[in-house]
């Protein structure tokens, strides 16, 4: 996955606001039905894994999916395109520099992905944006799938 090459009128922040915009509205409709689908399996971990492991290849630059309660609880494993590590479920997330994001992400929950700030995932020590999605059952606000994107090395 290329992410958006500086505009030489942007600024840094502006050029990376612009790429959160673009990945949001790139993986919204994909994400949008992989939380709709997530609420049936939300408290089955097993359940919820292999709808995971089915979605991760159709989001291009993928490398990573799993979900979060609203807590930031790891309620899944750590989905990879070819593997499951299912010592990631139960970890808390809370700690790690997307989840500041978790209270903005309360707010816009209901309206579709978001990405965050980039930062080095702590499963690959590499430079990361993870999109996230929230899962919504009615009005209530169960978590989020998170979805790890990697810039392409050249």
């Amino acid at each position: 996955m290329h992410f958006i090459e500086s505009d030489i009128h942007q600024s840094p922040r502006q050029t990376a606001e612009r790429s959160h915009e673009l990945l949001s509205q790139r993986f919204d409709g994909r994400l949008r039905v992989i939380a709709k689908q997530s609420v049936k399996y939300w408290f089955s971990h097993d359940n919820l894994d292999k709808l995971l492991a089915q979605y991760v290849g159709s989001l291009e630059g993928c490398e990573l999916i799993y979900a979060i309660d609203q807590s930031g609880r790891q309620v899944s494993s750590n989905v990879h395109a070819k593997s499951v590590d299912t010592s990631t479920f139960g970890q808390d997330l809370s700690h790690r520099p997307y989840s500041v994001s978790l209270s903005v992400l309360r707010d816009v929950a209901f309206h579709g992905a978001f990405a965050c700030d980039a930062y080095v995932s702590q499963a690959t020590q590499r430079p990361c944006v993870t999109v996230m999605y929230g899962v919504t059952s009615a009005a209530s606000l169960m978590g989020f799938i998170a979805a790890d994107f990697y810039p392409a090395v050249d």
